[in-house]
């Protein structure tokens, strides 16, 4: 059943004069604070240590922002009179930028092709809605919300069961987070279901603290994610569930964003374009990883740009892993492309099989470099390790200083 849309602010909501005819709005939307997830901190107090910038936007690069007929303004209307805001002010046509319709995206087979900035993100020609221009956060408490065809602005906090973010363009908050968050934050206990398919995720105000989807029970699919900390946040809920329930397909995930100063690291922000920390039951199979960084309005480009800290990160800080599949990605860049490690546990147990590795890591001095590194082996069990292969020979990596497959210990 669909429900009216209701919005509690403090100003009067305003009524958008032109909401496309498919536009299916079903949620109660509620407005709090930050939430916190697995190794966040209140420490910052809100300080923001990046830039007194407000926009902190990336040069348009080719292929890279939609492009619009005609760039509207942030409505900027006084809510004292929402029947004025005018069509040209809420409505973002998206020129085409893609052969790919909806029909068929929905039918490619992840893993079967590559995804590209063809094939993710907003579908060629949506009509889409400004929404939320302020910029608070969004809480999601009503199950079953559908937000589609919406250029959103401000974090959304997700508290409810079956809630769909689909061909949606998320811009995130304009504030600085005063702790770890995520465009599309679904820490809470109450979140299940929740899918987010064909969206833009790309922050307003990149920050050391905003990541793109971060949380569990998710499936994200064939999203274009860039300019955030780290991409993919995925572990499961602490003191709860050891299930995460995170499927991850089809996205095209790159250019992260580095800050040179962290709360967490004395060399800056580590950013990943998936990190695994804990849980049960997740799949990440067809997602192109360029673990690739750019230094933030105002940061020095540290020890590591244009890298990354690593494309996919399997680790146990959160809770033991199990039911873990990585396949058929194709990932490449970042200090590290494909990390295991065992971490608190005493061995971690993940299949990784028919991926696609490119050679464009950090070198570590003399072409020493770590496609795939195994932090421990004897605390390792990795199905499927054999069964990798090098992107542009094919050809299978081995164990070596040079053949893509590394132990540690």
């Amino acid at each position: 059943m669909q429900h009216l849309l209701s919005l509690k602010t403090s100003q009067k909501p305003r009524r958008n004069a032109a909401r496309t005819a498919g536009l299916i709005l079903a949620t109660t939307l509620a407005l709090s604070g930050c939430s916190q997830y697995p190794g966040s901190t209140d420490g910052l107090n809100g300080v923001d240590h990046t830039s007194s910038a407000t926009g902190n936007y990336l040069p348009a690069v080719a292929n890279d922002e939609p492009s619009v007929a005609a760039p509207p303004a942030i409505d900027t209307v006084d809510s004292s009179t929402p029947d004025a805001v005018s069509a040209a002010n809420i409505s973002t046509r998206v020129a085409p930028m893609a052969t790919v319709a909806t029909t068929s995206r929905s039918a490619l087979v992840p893993g079967a092709y590559k995804p590209t900035w063809r094939t993710t993100g907003v579908i060629a020609g949506s009509t889409l809605t400004k929404y939320n221009t302020g910029g608070a956060d969004l809480v999601i408490t009503k199950d079953g919300t559908v937000l589609q065809n919406l250029e959103i602005f401000g974090d959304i906090k997700v508290r409810a069961k079956n809630v769909v973010i689909r061909n949606s363009i998320l811009r995130g908050g304009k504030h600085a987070p005063s702790n770890a968050t995520g465009i599309v934050d679904a820490t809470s206990a109450a979140v299940s279901n929740l899918v987010v398919e064909d969206s833009y995720i790309r922050p307003t105000r990149p920050h050391h603290f905003r990541d793109g989807i971060v949380g569990h029970d998710y499936s994200a699919k064939r999203n274009h994610i860039l300019r955030t900390n780290d991409g993919l946040g995925i572990f499961n809920r602490p003191s709860g569930s050891v299930n995460a329930n995170v499927v991850a397909s089809g996205n095209y995930i790159h250019s992260l964003t580095y800050w040179d100063w962290s709360p967490y690291h004395s060399d800056g922000t580590h950013n990943d374009g998936i990190q695994v920390q804990g849980g049960q039951n997740i799949r990440l199979v067809g997602n192109t990883i360029d673990a690739s960084s750019i230094a933030g309005v105002g940061s020095s480009n540290g020890p590591r740009v244009p890298h990354a800290g690593i494309a996919i990160m399997l680790q146990q800080n959160v809770a033991k892993l199990a039911n873990v599949v990585v396949e058929k990605n194709w990932v490449d860049n970042g200090q590290t492309s494909i990390n295991v490690a065992n971490g608190k546990y005493s061995n971690i147990t993940v299949t990784v099989r028919e991926n696609r590795l490119g050679r464009n890591q950090q070198d570590y001095g003399n072409g020493s470099k770590y496609p795939i590194r195994v932090v421990k082996r004897s605390a390792s069990t990795i199905t499927g390790l054999s069964t990798n292969r090098w992107a542009d020979n094919n050809v299978l990596l081995r164990e070596g200083r040079d053949l893509g497959i590394r132990y540690n210990g």
